[in-house]
Order: C-alpha cells, then sequence, then structure tokens
C-alpha cells in the first residue's frame, strides 16, 4: 500500500455480524454495520464522524465532532459539531449537538440539548 495513502486512511470499522463491548478511541471515521456496546471517544480529530448504518446497533456513550445515525442507537451522544439522523434511525437518549438534521421517519425517544456556539463567562459584580 501506498505510504502517503496509508497515512490518510484511518477508517475503523465494526462489521455486519460482529458484536464489540468495551471503549473505542478513533481518529477520522469510525463505521458501525454491527453492535456495539460502550463508549466512543474521538482522538482529536476535528472532522472525525462516527456513522452508525443502518441495521448497526449501538449502546452507551458517543462523543464525537459529527455523528451520523442511520441504525439503532441507545446512548448519550455528543456531537461538539454536529449530529444527523437519517430517516431509518430509532435513537433513545440524551442527544447534545451544536448542529441537528433530521429526516422525516426517524424515531427519536429522549432529550435533545443544543450546545451554546461559546460558553458565556458569568459577570459578578462586587459591591464596595
Amino acid at each position: 500500500m501506498n505510504t502517503k495513502q496509508s497515512q490518510n486512511a484511518a477508517t475503523s470499522l465494526v462489521a455486519a455480524g460482529t458484536v464489540l463491548s468495551g471503549d473505542i478511541t478513533f481518529c477520522k471515521e469510525l463505521v458501525i454495520a454491527g453492535t456495539v456496546n460502550g463508549s466512543v471517544i474521538c482522538n482529536d480529530q476535528d472532522s472525525s464522524v462516527v456513522k452508525i448504518l443502518e441495521g448497526g446497533s449501538f449502546t452507551g456513550e458517543i462523543n464525537a465532532p459529527r455523528v451520523e445515525i442511520a441504525g439503532r442507537v441507545d446512548a448519550n451522544v455528543t456531537g461538539t459539531d454536529s449530529v444527523s439522523i437519517g430517516a431509518s434511525a430509532q435513537v433513545s437518549g440524551v442527544i447534545r449537538f451544536y448542529k441537528l438534521a433530521v429526516s422525516p421517519g426517524a424515531v427519536i425517544t429522549g432529550e435533545l440539548v443544543t450546545m451554546a456556539e461559546e460558553p458565556q463567562a458569568a459577570v459578578v459584580q462586587v459591591a464596595k
């Protein structure tokens, strides 16, 4: 394999029929077509994405810049940039996001929480 190509190829796959229990730390792209029970954490890539494909299943916690869901998810999901929920998705849990896209037909049970663009510092005035 070309060295330049192998440095750019950073897609991790949990294939259909595979069952994985545990924590996953990834960079660039994680594609879940099988079943995962655990936590998924992005390893410092601003454009990284977690994709749960149709037929894929995830239970646990996801924290990544972009999250795309087309399968079944029962998790606390944090998309530090965006969360996209496809028409075939069935999602339950707390979803935190800056940007959210939901396709018609998606089923969401739980809580949707918009994260502030920039945390606002509390201003405290001390009386003299």
